[in-house]
């Protein structure tokens, strides 16, 4: 398979000036193309810091990583912005849905943060709300909907400028067992669509199973998730 992103020997640690705290410890990573891929650890382990340093939200003390074999810490401040927006999406526990706007305005935002058109920004919203069981809810506020079609949202909204790797924070945290398989079948079904590829984080063990791949991270490394 294609290889889209790669970690290579990636640390981070924060020093306050009296204490250092090692979170990540020259972590290796290989993602292909199309794959989903389950990382699992306690809480407080660095799952979060490794999904902000995989999305350029944070830099690391040490390491690389390659997307499409570019170091995406090599880019410029806007480049990394464009990248962010172009590349990826992005998925957290809290949908970060704008309470002041339709399903539909917040699905397109991505796209109308980037200059388009407002017209054609929100064609290509309706179409992911759709993709996600949800055009019959076009014009409701967050307010107005379920936990789980919020994160139907959310999930379509991190689709929307068809991105090659979306990262996933707990996207089934707060949702009952019902509402989290049907996340799961959502995001099955849309990579089977799109051919995009999903590094999930998540404490749902079943729901890790159901990847193509598991990895612990412990004592800041990744290993294998053993059965």
């Amino acid at each position: 398979m294609r290889e889209l992103l790669s970690c290579v020997r990636l640390s981070k640690q924060y020093d306050d000036g009296k204490n250092c705290v090692q979170i990540l410890n020259d972590v290796n990573l290989t993602v292909n193309v199309s794959e989903q891929l389950a990382i699992i650890g306690t809480s407080g382990s660095g799952k979060s810091t490794l999904l902000h340093l995989l999305g350029a939200l944070d830099q690391p003390t040490s390491g690389q990583v390659l997307f499409e074999q570019q170091d995406i810490f090599a880019f410029s401040s806007a480049e990394q912005a464009k990248f962010r927006n172009q590349s990826l999406g992005f998925v957290y526990q809290a949908h970060h849905l704008l309470p002041e706007f339709s399903a539909l305005e917040n699905v397109a935002m991505p796209r109308l943060i980037a200059n388009e058109r407002r017209e054609q920004a929100m064609h290509h919203a309706e179409i992911r709300l759709s993709k996600v069981g949800l055009a019959h809810r076009l014009s409701h506020r967050p307010s107005m909907l379920s936990g789980g079609e919020r994160q139907r949202v959310a999930i379509a909204r991190a689709l929307v400028n068809q991105p090659k790797l979306v990262l996933a924070d707990e996207p089934t945290g707060n949702l009952d067992a019902k509402t989290g398989e049907g996340i799961y079948q959502l995001l099955n079904e849309l990579r089977e669509l799109s051919q995009t590829s999903f590094i999930v984080v998540t404490h749902d063990i079943q729901l890790a199973k159901r990847l193509d791949r598991s990895l612990s991270l412990v004592n800041g490394q990744l290993t294998p998730k053993s059965e």
